[in-house]
């Protein structure tokens, strides 16, 4: 157990405040609600707040998830982005300035988490661009262990830029557009629900479907993160119905500050070709 390390000018300490790590995620760059103490909640692994510290300012910020004292292998499953997050005042920083300053905030907390911990794992937000402290890591020793880096993609889709639904639908492919319309016509209706059984049978039969067993811990998982979503008003679901009341299609998303994730989905299998999925 360790509470804090330095190097003279930056300090590294264990963070058991839940509110104060909310706190920095909602005010960080890479806020997202997976790093959210709720969330953490919901997964039902252990897990450190750990803080970067300078002059008692918090620099950087590090969840790490862990199973039996050690960190375990990212991405945890349904989750994106739980790693390394920045203080809010790097938003403002000269691109010279925040550079170096990331190299050393992160240099030194890899450093300390190298003692502390058999294996580092990670799942950056796509707001950390600059990734050369993972990169160089034990670069001139790597009997020690490096860092083996995988690219992944975010999508993002910027909707401040649509004036009204009608320019958001003449800006998507033409099928999908075809198929939202078709949809409508066809007499498909949207609500909001807290039903989650039939999310998670709905999900689970997609996955069948597509030849990808589930596990038991994943299916609770599913019932878990959307039940702690709802209860707190951070997320919707949205059930789609054919005219005679059948749920068609089914769909989980998360609001955090000003944007929404696109968490679970799953359609019956003789819907797939209604569009209900896309309405």
């Amino acid at each position: 157990i360790f509470l804090k390390a330095n190097n003279m000018s930056l300090t590294l300490e264990l963070c058991s405040d839940k509110q104060e790590w909310d706190d920095f995620i909602k005010s960080s760059p890479q806020d997202n609600p997976f790093c959210t103490t709720y969330f953490l909640k919901a997964l039902g692994e252990d897990y450190d707040f750990l803080f970067v510290k300078k002059d008692g300012d918090i620099q950087v910020g590090a969840l790490v998830l862990k199973h039996e004292s050690q960190p375990i292998y990212q991405p945890h499953p349904f989750t994106m982005y739980q790693g390394v997050l920045l203080t809010k005042s790097s938003k403002d920083m000269p691109y010279h300035k925040k550079s170096k300053w990331t190299l050393q905030a992160i240099d030194f907390l890899l450093v300390e988490m190298g003692k502390r911990y058999e294996r580092i794992s990670f799942c950056l937000h796509y707001g950390i661009e600059d990734i050369r402290s993972f990169q160089w890591f034990h670069y001139h020793e790597p009997q020690y262990g490096q860092f083996k880096i995988e690219l992944r993609y975010t999508g993002l889709l910027d909707l401040s830029t649509m004036s009204d639904f009608e320019d958001y639908l003449m800006n998507i492919r033409k099928v999908r557009r075809y198929e939202y319309k078709q949809a409508q016509k066809d007499g498909f209706t949207i609500e909001e629900s807290e039903d989650l059984d039939i999310l998670v049978k709905l999900h689970d039969l997609t996955f069948k479907r597509q030849g990808i067993g589930q596990d038991e811990k994943e299916r609770q998982l599913v019932e878990a993160i959307s039940k702690e979503a709802l209860s707190r008003d951070a997320g919707k679901l949205l059930v789609c119905r054919d005219k005679s009341g059948i749920v068609a299609s089914i769909s989980l998303f998360l609001y955090h500050n000003q944007c929404g994730y696109y968490m679970f989905g799953a359609n019956d299998s003789q819907y797939l070709k209604t569009g209900s999925g896309t309405y």
